[in-house]
């Protein structure tokens, strides 16, 4: 079921590598998608297929995406999904905003982009906290408090989860960002883990899977992002405004996709582990323990409450400078008109009313 297509973005251009699937060469098409017609006595489509572009990284923060594709919830919803990896969040909210994709689940930046006014919407999410900060066993015993990483270099990769929140921490725990710590930004986080193990830097900030990677080689997670701010939202779905308002349906498709495989991820967790090992490339049991973590969770739910209090935290740490409302850059109505239609169609469901509580919660 694999529907897949790698890209790396540099300056807004996609590279496309072609893939060879049992002899059969697949090129992403430069045409859009067109409507699929029936043969006489067949059975009509209930809806016209479109094709979306959807951005990922390869992280079980991105669980949902992968679960949707492989168990043919996107072909259910008459969607032809292609997907496009990308070594960081900024990569993919740059690749949204100049049309390279449709859509895509990443950290804060599309929240960032929206400050600078970008035309961009935040319409559901994929997963909260996921973020912790590692260093090596003999520096994590001397970094115990936030008040320790005074005078210390940590590595984080920019516009990512991790490094918003731990910013933050550090600010509430009265260091000055410019003058108590140097804050190396680099690329992925596989090179903050390569960063951290050959002691260029005192500590690095990752998410899952790449701290239980981490912890597999024999480094220390000092804290988890989720103890300095509880159930903060990580990767959130997000489109361009103009082609939410021009093809709402599309998307809205696409959310009932996404939480069809929450719904798979409740209720067969070895099967989603199958599923997201087909897109994250390390060992089976580590991959396990990164989707088993207490300090992260999987939601599709966009978290309107959440955004807020994030969008808040990137103006106090003077990430961002702006007058701009969150507010116009959510559109929660999405998700949830998704959801109403999953709910009203098994009305017994225990994962669908328990989403819809949790909607309840973090929404209004």
């Amino acid at each position: 079921m694999t529907k897949q297509k790698n890209g790396i973005i540099i300056a807004a251009v996609v590279i496309v590598v072609i893939a060879v699937v049992g002899g059969i060469i697949l090129v992403l098409p430069d045409t859009p998608a067109t409507t699929v017609v029936d043969p006489p006595g067949a059975a009509a489509s209930p809806q016209p297929e479109k094709t979306l572009k959807i951005g990922y990284l390869p992280s079980t923060g991105h669980t949902l995406l992968f679960i949707a594709n492989e168990q043919g919830y996107f072909d259910e919803q008459g969607l032809n999904v292609e997907l496009f990896q990308f070594q960081n969040s900024a990569e993919g909210s740059t690749a949204i905003i100049a049309k390279k994709i449709d859509v895509g689940g990443f950290g804060p930046s599309p929240l960032v982009y929206a400050s600078k006014g970008s035309p961009v919407t935040v319409i559901g999410g994929l997963m909260a906290e996921g973020s912790g900060v590692i260093a090596l066993p003999e520096k994590a015993d001397q970094l115990r408090d936030l008040k320790d990483f005074a005078g210390k270099t940590v590595a984080t990769v920019r516009m990512s989860s991790g490094d918003i929140h731990f910013r933050g921490a550090l600010q509430d725990a009265g260091l000055d960002l410019e003058k108590d710590i140097t804050i190396q930004e680099l690329a992925s986080p596989s090179a903050v883990l390569d960063a951290v193990k050959a002691r260029k830097v005192d500590a690095g900030v990752i998410w899952t899977p790449y701290m239980e990677m981490a912890q597999n080689q024999g480094l220390s997670v000092i804290a988890y992002t989720s103890e300095y701010y509880p159930e903060h939202p990580c990767c959130r779905i997000a489109a361009l405004t103009e082609s939410l308002e021009t093809d709402r349906d599309a998307y809205v498709r696409m959310e009932k996709a996404l939480i069809q495989a929450y719904r798979y991820s409740r209720t067969n967790p070895d099967g989603a582990v199958d599923d997201v090992l087909r897109y994250v490339t390390i060992d089976r049991d580590v991959l396990k323990t990164a989707m088993e973590n207490p300090y992260s969770s999987i939601s599709p739910d966009p978290n309107l409450n959440g955004v807020v209090q994030t969008y808040d935290l990137l103006k106090s740490i003077e990430y961002i400078d702006t007058s701009v409302r969150i507010q116009d850059h959510v559109d929660t109505s999405v998700y949830k008109q998704a959801l109403d239609e999953l709910a009203s169609e098994n009305p017994n469901d225990p994962v669908y009313r328990q989403l819809l509580e949790d909607y309840k919660a973090m929404n209004e």
